[in-house]
């Protein structure tokens, strides 16, 4: 399962190619489409991203790990 996993990014970039990527968002186009630029300049958050994906069926594979560098 873990295999055909992709980034956040590359799912991302594979969902705003679809017609009515942003549907099932909490988002209405013209904020969807404010965001597709954003994510497109590279300045989008990863926060609207899992909102984006989550609502379009996709889901986490293996969450992401955290540690403190000292």
């Amino acid at each position: 399962m873990i295999d055909k996993a992709k980034t956040l990014d590359e799912c991302f970039k594979e969902l705003i190619l679809k017609r009515g990527w942003a549907k099932n968002s909490p988002y209405d186009r013209r904020t969807a489409s404010r965001h597709k630029k954003q994510f497109l300049e590279g300045s989008l958050p990863d926060e609207f991203k899992r909102v984006y994906l989550q609502s379009a069926g996709y889901t986490i594979v293996q969450p992401e790990l955290w540690r403190q560098e000292l």
